[in-house]
């Protein structure tokens, strides 16, 4: 009877543990996955055939965990080359990404101005001895051994670790190769792969054939035996669609010339992209720069990718970024003198255009963009010099605020402003008037040589006077400066003074100067002074506050 009792105390006990573990694994089906792929390597490490085991359907894996805030994410991050497996993500105390998503507040006219698709991996399982034979057969095509890349402007390449790294240079040399299928010449997991496809599109605006979207084949274990890039229609004429892809690239950077700083740059490359450019949610190819410059429509993947590869061919450091504004998003940060920026062309092409989203830092961008995957790892944007100087086409701003001068002083028929400086003063008229004073203070004038025209020391045209003087003003910080200019003739002088009137000089060099040294307003006095030759003396003397 003890006997049979202790039995069914026993089978009470064992019943007790089932239910417990069922119980475990109902609230924790994580740990049942993790058994079931545990017993599965282990059937097929034994002497069942690989076939048992082969899944036929696709799935996407590798995605990287979301970043819940990047104000956390210093530039140190970039130096580190994090493994990226998730761990080594700094966040703040906000909570988790579906909090800190859910309180965005996105403005109703911006709201839908979207579309960027975050990259698709697609990838099948099969068996080890079918992985033995890719890597037989299976070329690496371009390993891309030799290329380098710099972080300054490639800074995704900077972010990943030294196995992605190599398969960054492969994906990128076969892609420029148009090679579509190839075995990797590393030994990598899947989310090794996806950092390492992700980084190069991501750096890489001008590979417009390579979708971003690609395919491959793993193991039970997990390790990658093939990629496959996926093209679009351009690489059926590649060469054709490079040159129309660049003559449309040109046609922007073109309207740069003559300006000074990456700050004009990047402002004319700005306007005139959304100026020529329409969001279109429909348009063909609309996650690629191509999409924007050749076709004229895209969503906001497409404009932040145009952005991004033509202030490139200027030289100035701008990156993509991809995360969450009320939807999957993409804008850019762009590097200008004193740090890093936030960049939304798609959102400022409205109508009328504006300039809510253009330079601002992550403060401002706070409530309404969320950064994710690796866009977290780049640089905070805390610049601030170059943020809110610009005027939106329907507001008038209050006066105290303007950073363009508050007054421009034309030349003028009576123009006796300094005492201390008694040169006559020639309008283009030619009627003269003359200071009390015959003496000339030279202490405060600085006689600038300058370069064009017949002669070496004089200015021939308008374009080049405007550069004159701004290299005169640029270096100096003095509320007065005062400098000498020499021009050709009566006529190059008549224009010049027509400049002034129209204002015209004012955009030339001054709203240039006032940007580049941060200063307020400045106020511009011309005088004239004919010489033998017929050329003219003109000495200038700006107020600057």
């Amino acid at each position: 009877m003890r006997i049979v009792e202790k039995v069914l105390y026993g089978f009470g006990g064992l019943l007790a543990l089932i239910l417990l573990f069922i119980g475990v694994c109902h609230y924790n089906p994580e740990l049942t996955k993790m058994m079931g792929a545990e017993l599965k390597v282990e059937a097929e490490s034994g002497n069942h055939t690989d076939e048992i085991f082969m899944v036929n359907t696709t799935v996407t894996i590798g995605e990287l965990p979301a970043a819940q805030n990047i104000h956390t994410v210093t530039e140190s991050a970039l130096a580190g080359n994090p493994a990226l497996t998730g761990d080594a993500r700094t966040v703040d105390d906000s909570g988790t990404e579906e909090s800190s998503e859910s309180k965005l507040n996105v403005p109703g006219k911006v709201a839908g101005l979207s579309g960027y698709i975050p990259v698709k991996a697609t990838g099948t399982e099969i068996s080890q001895s079918r992985a033995d034979e890719i890597a037989k057969e299976l070329s690496k095509g371009e390993t891309g051994s030799g290329l380098t890349f710099d972080g300054d402007i490639y800074p995704y390449y900077a972010i990943i670790n030294e196995k992605q790294r190599a398969i960054y240079r492969q994906i990128y040399a076969n892609a420029n190769a148009q090679n579509r299928h190839f075995a990797p010449v590393e030994d990598i997991t899947a989310n090794d792969l996806k950092n390492a496809f992700t980084s190069v599109v991501n750096d890489h605006p001008e590979l417009f054939w390579v979708d971003t979207a690609y395919k491959y084949q793993y193991t039970p274990k997990g390790s990658v035996a093939d990629i496959t890039l996926v093209f679009n229609i351009t690489a059926n004429d590649l060469e054709s669609s490079k040159a129309e892809f660049e003559a449309a690239a040109k046609l922007i950077t073109d309207a740069t010339y003559r300006s000074y700083t990456d700050y004009d740059k990047e402002k004319i490359v700005h306007d005139t992209l959304i100026s020529r450019v329409k969001y279109d949610a429909n348009a063909p190819m609309n996650q690629s720069a191509y999409s924007a410059l050749v076709y004229g429509r895209t969503v906001c993947a497409g404009y932040a990718r145009a952005l991004q590869y033509v202030l490139q061919q200027l030289d100035i450091p701008c990156y993509y970024v991809t995360g969450y504004a009320g939807e999957n998003h993409a804008w850019n940060i762009v590097k200008l003198s004193d740090g890093y920026y936030n960049v939304d062309s798609t959102w400022d092409d409205t109508n009328p255009n504006t300039y809510d989203y253009f330079n601002c830092s992550d403060a401002d961008y706070a409530s309404s963009h969320v950064r994710r995957d690796l866009s977290i790892y780049l640089p905070p944007c805390n610049g601030n010099r170059y943020s809110g100087l610009e005027v939106n086409p329907s507001v008038t701003p209050p006066a105290s605020t303007t950073p363009p001068p508050t007054s421009t002083t034309t030349p003028s028929t009576n123009t006796t402003t300094n005492s201390t400086t008694t040169t006559p003063t020639t309008t283009p008229s030619g009627s003269t008037t003359t200071n009390q004073n015959t003496a000339t203070n030279t202490d405060s004038i600085t006689v600038i040589t300058v370069r064009g025209g017949g002669d070496a020391n004089y200015i021939d045209n308008i374009d080049e006077y405007f550069i004159e003087c701004f290299d005169a003003m640029i270096d100096r910080d003095d509320s007065v400066i005062t400098f000498d200019l020499i021009v050709t003739d009566e006529k190059l002088w008549d224009n010049i003074y027509k400049a002034y009137d129209r204002g015209d000089c004012q955009e030339g060099y001054i709203d240039r100067y006032l940007v580049e040294k941060h200063k307020n307003a400045c106020s511009m006095y011309v005088e004239a002074v004919p010489r033998t030759d017929g050329s003219y003396l003109l000495r200038h003397r700006a107020v600057i506050s």
